[in-house]
């Protein structure tokens, strides 16, 4: 089970797949893509989350 590195809370991947759909909802698809956009950091790290062998 996937677990949320900020408060070590353990969700299912059907949680974190919410998650990330919220989370890319919430996109404003800038014509140009910023390192530091804090959506794609955190859409980066729920789908990283849910690929990491447990």
């Amino acid at each position: 089970m996937p677990e949320w590195k900020y408060t070590n809370k353990k969700v299912t991947k059907e949680e974190a797949q919410k998650s990330l759909d919220a989370v890319k909802s919430a996109c404003f698809k800038c014509e140009k893509h910023a390192s530091g956009c804090p959506i794609s950091k955190t859409a980066g790290e729920i789908k990283a989350m849910t690929e990491e062998k447990t």
